[in-house]
């Protein structure tokens, strides 16, 4: 079914205790996991969390996760448990805060817009058409499981498809009241074409606070906080510390592995000592078959295609390799060369011409359900017998194929030019069956072939040739041996012994003696990615262990990952949900407050002694600069906006107050100002307007979520 194909496409949004007495079979009722009484304590344990007190159950929440795990995994990503947790959890949130205000102000999807909107964005004519095809696919979900499974990819797309349409009709009717006035954008047109002639001074901020002995304390960051409070509302966060031993292989694990693929370089006698038997194995070289020594000698197939040197440039061999491959002759083997944490072996096999480029024409013949079968009354069955009368015509006089694809074709795009669908390279859009007939037949070739969008009579009218190159290669991964893992295992638990209970400083200085890569994360939320610096794929486990309530603070655990790599991660704090700890935020909020305290002490020691004076005493640097409200960037300092208001705020020939812009300190004397009143806005209204929206759509959501009483119980509902 058509709508089904481009759903596909478009789409990416889905304890019993047997008591002995009477007394503990009360008991247990009373105080079991879905006690009652429990969940009057506890929770409902089958709701991972609410929004404004409205529930997400785990079947949903699953539901979710498996979507968001399957977008990863079809556009080729990979993802942490916790990174997709967390982004399915936002998007779980988003959604209901989004549908609750919508139906607050009583908006709702009706049938109409629910089937129009599939049929314009599915490709169908009509919502009509769009119900019917639905319909049908309710039908068919008895005939069969995949069926079934079809049928409820498509509710859960359907509710995907309701919350949009709310959403489009709850930004439209809000943004309506959100609009730049004509003179607004009269006033910001003549801003854009004035210009104001300056004198700065400037000092960076870390000179000026190096020199001034400014210092921001935690008092001050809670000071801050405190004022903008749902800016640093925060759950439960956890500091940690983590060193890391890798397993991978060493130097001498290397060399083994070099030496045993040069061992293919020179016949090998070798002998099974279990089965006492003895066996040749030829020179890579001297292989009659290349496929089969491949199949046999190395970790990776033997890849039978034919590419151009072009595309062997292109596969990222490394220098080494690929300039080999370029000069080599038939039957030379170059290397070992290590590429990754792999060393290989390559030969060319074999040399031959290949069609690097085709020129072909078709008449597509469309029937209802197959992509391109808009509107296409015919079945499946009419399609295809139509199909093959046209291409027994076409075959019997091959000069009419053009005449005939101009009116038979459902494709009309490529009908206006005869069928001719012109040259494509291997590499190209087209439908991967229509692309393996032209790329495997021979020039003139005419036939028919299936597709998603019909049944297509082909013709290929020409092909380029190239020369391509059939390449074998033995490949074989550096492993780490027995003695180098177990050296790894051996480091990182004497290492977890020797600080279980020690402090943080202890923890660091015993990584720093032991010369392993250890870091310190500020703090980090249950379900957020612990960081990219040290390879690990353990944040689900290491997450899940540092906020058990029974994992104390100053505790050390070792946590293997999936390559084998071993990680040692201490519990520095706990900190309970509010505002976050300044420890956490003061990367953040240090150079804010270090900024205003800067220019405010610059301010002080100045008092009028201005420009000149700021540049006596602090050996600032000082310089000459036209700007205007459209541009703010200041040569060699960067964008300064603060400093374009002042140019125009200040009276000319005056110096200004300190001037803390983004860079640092600022004083500022305008020579000349060129300010354009009354200019008319109206070229800029609409672009104007688009700014605006923009805007207010990215932070109207954030708001709503910021605003709304957020409950996550996934730590307890999911263990």
């Amino acid at each position: 079914m058509a709508v089904l194909g481009e759903i596909r496409k478009k789409t990416w949004l889905i304890f019993v205790v047997i008591g002995v007495a009477m007394l503990a079979f009360v008991a247990g009722d009373l105080f079991g996991e879905n006690s009652k009484i429990k969940q009057l304590f506890t929770g409902d344990p089958s709701v991972v969390g609410t929004v404004n007190g409205e529930s997400i159950g785990i079947a949903e929440y699953q539901s979710a996760y498996d979507q968001t795990q399957k977008m990863y995994e079809n556009q080729g990503q990979s993802a942490t448990p916790n990174q997709i947790a967390q982004q399915t959890w936002n998007s779980l949130v988003s959604q209901k805060v989004l549908k609750q205000h919508a139906e607050k102000l009583g908006l709702r999807v009706s049938d109409d817009e629910f089937w129009s909107y599939v049929a314009q964005n599915f490709g169908m004519a009509s919502g009509a058409e769009a119900q019917q095809q639905i319909a049908q696919l309710e039908a068919n979900a008895a005939a069969s499981p995949e069926a079934q499974q079809q049928y409820r990819a498509w509710l859960q797309t359907a509710e995907q498809i309701k919350l949009q349409i709310l959403s489009q009709k709850y930004f439209g009717y809000v943004m309506a009241g959100t609009a730049v006035t004509n003179k607004e954008a009269d006033i910001q047109q003549g801003y854009n074409i004035s210009n104001a002639n300056i004198q700065y001074a400037f000092v960076d901020y870390a000179t000026l606070a190096k020199k001034l002995n400014v210092k921001v304390t935690d008092e001050e960051i809670s000071a801050y906080e405190a004022k903008y409070p749902k800016l640093f509302k925060a759950e439960g966060l956890v500091k940690l510390s983590y060193t890391y031993f890798p397993a991978g292989a060493s130097a001498a694990d290397e060399a083994v592995a070099l030496a045993n693929i040069k061992k293919y370089l020179s016949t090998q006698i070798v002998h099974d000592e279990v089965n006492n038997v003895t066996d040749t194995i030829q020179a890579f070289g001297s292989a009659k078959s290349d496929s089969v020594y491949v199949t046999q000698n190395s970790e990776k197939p033997f890849i039978p295609n034919f590419f151009t040197k072009a595309e062997l440039e292109q596969a990222q061999l490394g220098t080494e390799a690929t300039n080999f491959l370029k000069t080599a002759a038939v039957g030379q083997i170059g290397g070992p060369f290590k590429i990754g944490n792999t060393y290989q072996l390559y030969k060319l096999s074999k040399v031959k011409e290949v069609k690097d480029s085709v020129k072909s024409s078709h008449i597509l013949v469309a029937f209802t359900g197959s992509a391109a079968g808009n509107g296409v009354k015919r079945t499946k069955e009419e399609a295809k017998k139509l199909a093959e009368e046209i291409l027994a015509q076409v075959k019997a006089n091959p000069s009419s194929f053009g005449e005939v694809a101009s009116t038979k074709s459902d494709d009309k795009s490529s009908a206006v030019q005869k069928g001719s669908i012109g040259w494509v390279g291997k590499n190209n859009q087209l439908d991967q069956t229509y692309n393996g007939f032209i790329f495997t037949k021979p020039v003139g070739t005419i036939d028919l072939v299936e597709s998603q969008f019909g049944y297509h009579i082909i013709k290929v009218d020409e092909a380029k040739n190239k020369t391509a190159y059939q390449v074998a290669n033995i490949v074989k991964t550096i492993e780490p041996s027995k003695a180098t893992t177990e050296k790894a295992f051996t480091s990182a638990r004497t290492y977890v012994q020797n600080v279980e209970g020690k402090s943080l400083k202890d923890f660091q200085t015993l990584a720093k003696k032991g010369g392993y890569l250890n870091n310190t994360t500020e703090g980090i939320e249950r379900y957020a990615a612990i960081g990219q610096d040290i390879p690990n794929d353990q944040d689900a486990d290491i997450l899940k262990w540092a906020f058990d309530k029974k994992t104390d603070v100053g505790a050390s655990n070792l946590f293997t990952s999936s390559t084998g790599d071993y990680i040692v991660v201490h519990l520095v704090e706990k900190f309970d949900k509010g505002l976050a700890h300044p420890s956490v935020v003061r990367q953040y909020v240090e150079p804010v407050l270090m900024h205003e305290k800067v220019a405010k002490l610059v301010d002080e020691q100045i008092a009028n002694g201005g420009l000149n004076a700021f540049a006596s005493k602090f050996g600032a640097k000082k310089g000459n600069a036209t700007v205007n409200f459209s541009n703010s960037n200041l040569t060699g300092i960067g964008l300064e906006p603060k400093v374009v208001g002042a140019a125009f705020g200040v009276k000319p020939n005056q110096s200004s107050k300190a001037i803390a812009g983004n860079a640092g300190v600022f004083y500022i004397i305008p020579s000349t100002q060129q300010i354009q009143k009354n200019q008319k806005g109206s070229m800029i209204l609409d672009n104007l307007n688009r700014q605006l929206q923009g805007r207010f759509q990215q932070t109207l959501l954030q708001s709503l979520i910021q605003a709304a009483d957020v409950v996550d119980n996934r730590d307890r509902a999911l263990r």
